[in-house]
């Protein structure tokens, strides 16, 4: 591989656990442009516009994904394309039976290489185009670029490829927190029926345990211990000043305290996302869950995560 590779940033993540918080704060860094879950970005063209660009215009409309459009089609790239582990716009599978032996150190089979490099090639060539349109639109002092598309399968293809200097910046949240962000969207009519609030409460609660456990496993056999960090988001939401000098540190660039005044500002062209986007409060902890989560969801959330949760500080 002759091309030098790309500064990437990875938010590694299950999802509402401060990944948008972290994602903007990185984003208001002079050095450092963020482009959001990226991997939805084909489906955004294929729908003709689902979410808008954080800028507030449509993907298909905003000045930078037309210009980045213009360089790179991910429709057009051979496959497998960046949207190989996101088989829908909102979602993707927890569990892919025929991934789970390439998060081992064994060696891949000619056939798994040649499509993760391919993979690679893809991704490489459309961060590299919006790196080139964001330098061109906002500052050419850019040199990192921010994936926040969680998916831990992404991730372990990104790393294994070689095409990317990666850091991941694990997020995490406590248990019973997660499960509270996640129940409290569940349609009216399904959260006033216990026994599928139980469900779902343990259903996201297995899904905590397994994707945090795969994208551990991405970084214990695929990057070396200066290449990860583990963000708990209490700590992030708490002491944003401490916990990001921690993460600059951690990157090798310089702290810049006006990243956390005004991390608002900080995605400025980032696919889809958490609507927390759109507000204008400032960084506060959220632990409404201790008073709002009843007992019984908080037991089961604390008794399903048992097996890794005390290796994340819960």
């Amino acid at each position: 591989m002759s091309q030098q590779k790309i500064n990437l940033i990875y938010v590694a993540s299950i999802g509402r656990s401060g990944s948008t918080l972290l994602e903007s704060i990185l984003g208001a860094h002079s050095q450092i442009a963020t482009c959001g879950e990226i991997h939805i970005w084909p489906h955004e063209i294929l729908q003709k516009g689902v979410r808008p660009c954080i800028c507030g215009k449509s993907v298909l409309k905003c000045p930078v994904w037309t210009e980045v459009l213009k360089q790179v089609n991910p429709l057009q790239q051979p496959l497998p394309q960046i949207h190989f582990f996101r088989e829908q716009h909102h979602a993707g599978h927890t569990l892919r039976a025929s991934q789970l032996k390439i998060f081992g150190k064994q060696p891949l089979s000619a056939q798994a290489a040649a499509k993760i490099q391919q993979y690679g090639q893809n991704n490489y060539a459309v961060f590299d185009a919006f790196l080139n349109v964001m330098r061109s639109h906002d500052s050419p002092q850019l040199n990192w670029v921010v994936d926040s598309s969680k998916d831990p399968y992404r991730l372990l293809w990104l790393a294994r490829s070689g095409y990317f200097n990666v850091k991941v910046l694990h997020i995490v949240r406590n248990p019973p927190a997660f499960v509270y962000s996640m129940v409290k969207r569940l349609p009216k009519e399904i959260a006033t029926v216990p026994h599928q609030r139980l469900y779902e409460a343990a259903r996201q609660s297995v899904k905590w345990s397994i994707e945090n456990a795969l994208i551990s496993k991405v970084a214990a056999n695929h990057l070396d211990a200066s290449s990860y960090q583990l963000v708990k988001y209490e700590a992030l939401a708490a002491e944003p000043t401490a916990t990001f000098q921690q993460i600059c540190r951690f990157l090798g660039c310089d702290f810049e305290a006006s990243a956390i005044a005004n991390f608002r500002e900080g995605s400025k062209h980032t696919i889809a996302g958490n609507p927390m986007r759109y507000e204008a409060r400032g960084i506060s902890l959220d632990e409404k869950w201790k008073t709002l989560l009843p007992g019984s969801l908080r037991k089961v959330a604390k008794t399903l995560t048992l097996v890794n949760r005390s290796d994340y500080g819960y």
